[in-house]
Formats: C-alpha cells, structure tokens, sequence
C-alpha cells in the first residue's frame, strides 16, 4: 500500500506573510490540522494547530502581528507518494511529526496525517477481524 492511496490531495496552503490570526481562520474554516506555506510555488513550511496555540500562549499581545513564517517549522520532513504506508508511520514515529507534506518533483502534492494512517489501520483491523469470522 502506497502513501498516494491514502493521502489527502486537496492541499491548503497560504502564503508565508500571512498573519497567524489568519491562518487560524483558514484552518478552522477548512476544519483542517495544518497548512502548507508557501513563498510562491515552493513549500517552505508547515504550520500546525499545536504551532497556533503555542504562539498565542508564549506571546499573546504580540499574536496579531505575528506572521506563519515566524512560527512555522521551516525543515520540513515528507514522504514521497510511493512511499509504503508502513514507511509514512516509521517516519511519524521517528521524528513526532502528525502531518507529512506528500512531494513528488520538487511539488507538494498532498498531505498525509496521523488521522489518515489511523483510519487505514482501523479498516485493516476491522477487514481482518472480519474475515476470521467467517
């Protein structure tokens, strides 16, 4: 099972001069857990919800004027869409990362998530465990 099977392909990103409070708008609208920045075309960051509540919590007079580049993880870690799922939830693993930027030629394609890996192994489970019933 490949990564590209189970990623989420409809990306959100903004623009790294996006103001924080912005960017907490655009995820709770989007219902989503991160955003991929940008700077153009490339991907320069990924901004979490974990990375919104510290910012606000360690400087909360200063959160209006903070932009996602201040904030954002600029080294990002990612996995290439042939990637095998185990290797998406070694890499999760290995480095505490819940979101990982799907890359494939140099482009951001999507973006798989610890929610995404734990629905696939939910759906084995239940695939498995159905099929020893039987």
């Amino acid at each position: 099972m490949q990564v590209r099977e189970f990623m989420t392909s409809i990306l959100v990103t903004s623009d790294a001069s996006t103001r924080v409070s912005e960017a907490a708008k655009l995820m709770a609208a989007e219902d989503i857990g991160s955003l991929v920045i940008t700077k153009g075309d490339t991907m320069v960051g990924i901004v979490t919800r974990r990375d919104l509540i510290s910012s606000h919590l360690l400087s909360p007079e200063a959160y209006e004027d903070l932009r996602v580049e201040d904030i954002m993880t600029s080294h990002v870690v990612s996995v290439s869409p042939e990637a095998d799922l185990w290797q998406a939830i070694s890499l999760m693993d290995k480095t505490g990362k819940k979101h990982i930027p799907v890359v494939a030629d140099d482009q951001t394609i999507g973006i798989i998530t610890a929610t995404d890996l734990i629905r696939v192994l939910a759906t084995m489970k239940l695939i498995a465990g159905g099929a020893s019933d039987d």
